[in-house]
């Protein structure tokens, strides 16, 4: 039978078929008998990021003349004439406590002549001057649920319309109702509320005034506070403290303070604060007014103005009754730089205020440049 044949053609095409398949069949066997690769290891999760904490802080400078010639008196932080001062150098450590991270801290470190001032008051025999000058604050807080806020250390007053930082208040000197009526700092536990957001609660278990190691006559000082700000424009602050100050008697003081900051207009702002203190047949009282014009957004114009009532016990160290006027230049200067140009007088109703001479007199006025430069970040 010839090679071309049909049936020549059709056994060709059925070995071909028979290769084929035989072929399929090989490779299927081989695959199943081949081991099954390994399953790469899925990748670890990241951990989630520490949370972050903030740093900030300032230095803050300025040169005083007193039109008496010598040292101002009943001056909180600008206590020396004619001279070039450091105020104060703070850096500030804060990890807030949130929901996802429950513990937190704050810790300001201060350096110049002011922390040497605000630590004086410490109680007298107490290593607190030197042990805690340089520690402002230092504290522990606790995220105890959505509305309330544990802290618990060395944290400055929530009492007065001012604070220690120059920056953070509307004038440069302090008014003489945050130097002499009310405390700078506590040491003990706070709770901080927040009953809705236009009203916070605040409740403390203290040492007292300025006081970082005693606890007199076996009792804690305790105060609450509240803050109110019904709109954007208007907030009002309450405390009230009460408890022992003295080791060698049973007297307790209070301390009754509120203030009131309004909003009038976008250039113009208004404060007013009322203080009143007992202890024992001690007592004292003020009351000081603010107002702020930010006539640019670099330049501002503040004026201050108080009266107090220290003739009941002298408790204030002014013993009679007496006013302080205030005029300050707020300019915000390119670089984080703050320059504050200010006239300050006191007056009282009697001679008080030394001159060269060392006469008496009812007044005293000076004139301020204060220079505060401030920065901040996250670490």
């Amino acid at each position: 039978m010839p090679l071309t044949s049909p049936t020549h053609h059709r056994l060709r095409h059925l070995i071909h078929a028979a290769g084929v398949a035989l072929c399929l069949t090989a490779t299927t066997a081989l695959a199943q008998d081949a081991p099954a690769p390994e399953a790469s290891p899925a990748p670890e999760a990241s951990p989630a990021p520490a949370p972050g904490v903030d740093v900030s802080g300032f230095i803050d400078a300025y040169y005083m003349y007193n039109f008496n010639k010598v040292d101002p008196a009943l001056r909180s932080f600008d206590v020396q004439h004619n001279a070039f001062s450091l105020s104060l150098a703070e850096i500030a450590f804060q990890k807030t406590a949130t929901a996802e991270s429950k513990g937190g801290f704050r810790v300001d470190l201060d350096f110049g002549k002011t922390a040497d001032l605000v630590a004086a008051y410490e109680p007298e025999g107490s290593d607190g001057k030197e042990i805690y000058k340089h520690i402002q604050q230092a504290y522990v807080s606790y995220f105890a649920s959505p509305k309330v806020t544990l802290d618990f250390g060395k944290f400055v007053t929530p009492i007065g319309a001012e604070v220690i930082e120059s920056k953070d208040n509307w004038n440069y000197a302090r008014s003489f109702l945050f130097g002499y009526a009310i405390p700078f700092y506590h040491v003990g536990l706070r709770g901080t509320i927040t009953a809705s957001d236009k009203v916070t609660l605040t409740g403390f278990v203290l040492n007292g005034w300025n006081n970082s190691s005693e606890i007199f006559q076996g009792q804690p000082c305790l105060a609450v506070g509240a803050t109110v700000k019904p709109n954007g424009s208007v907030t009002w602050i309450g405390n009230f403290m009460y408890g022992p100050e003295h080791a060698d008697t049973d007297v307790k003081r209070s301390l009754f303070d509120t203030t009131l900051t309004l909003t009038a207009t976008p250039k113009l702002s208004l404060m007013g604060n009322f203080n009143y203190g007992k202890d024992g047949d001690t007592k004292w009282w003020g009351v000081a007014a603010y107002a702020k014009y930010q006539a640019m957004p670099s330049w501002a114009l503040v004026g201050r103005y108080e009266y107090v009532d220290d003739s009941k016990g002298g408790f204030m160290t002014l013993g009679q009754k007496g006013q302080t006027f205030t005029a300050t230049s707020d300019h915000k200067l390119p670089g984080d730089v703050i320059l504050r140009l200010e006239y300050y007088l006191n007056t009282a109703k009697a001679p008080f205020f030394a001159n060269s001479n060392g006469d008496l007199k009812k007044s005293q006025s000076t004139l301020t440049a204060g220079v505060v430069y401030a920065f901040g970040g996250k670490i």
